[in-house]
């Protein structure tokens, strides 16, 4: 389940979709792909100009990702202007990830929601779907590392 592969330095999503011109990729064992890092497994150094560029970058596409997917109803960096919508700036990102899979999977459900000039606005059931696992992760992270206040 995505639940379990949060982390604190996260930034996958973003990362892959990082110019593949900046970056190689591999895979150890067919599991799982990652920023190219020399010879050994011990990681980029986090000094290293490719590094801070890399994550720099990927934090970007975060927040892009983040303005696309939810700023219209949370607000910008999560704080939202209506009491209609909750903040989610500062939210637990494992309680992130539970609700969104809970209404990617329609185990959650919102009923439709007309805005002023009586069209259908997508609902989170809507939106939770176009998103993979991971960008939900990633896209939890994010949030919870935004202060609430």
């Amino acid at each position: 389940m995505a639940m379990a592969l949060l982390s604190a330095a996260n930034f996958s999503y973003a990362a892959d979709e990082v110019d593949a011109s900046q970056m190689d990729h591999h895979s150890h064992d067919g599991q799982h792909m990652h920023m190219s890092h020399g010879t050994d497994d011990k990681g980029m150094d986090p000094k290293s100009q490719r590094y801070i560029k890399t994550k720099a970058l990927a934090e970007q596409k975060l927040a892009d990702l983040a303005n696309k997917s939810c700023s219209d109803c949370h607000g910008k960096n999560g704080i939202s202007k209506t009491d209609d919508n909750p903040n989610i700036a500062g939210q637990e990102a494992i309680y992130f990830c539970k609700v969104m899979i809970d209404y990617k999977h329609d185990m959650r459900k919102l009923p439709p929601i007309k805005d002023e000039d009586g069209l259908y606005v997508p609902t989170m059931n809507d939106v939770a779907k176009k998103l993979t696992h991971q960008e939900i992760v990633d896209l939890a992270e994010y949030y919870a590392h935004l202060r609430a206040d």
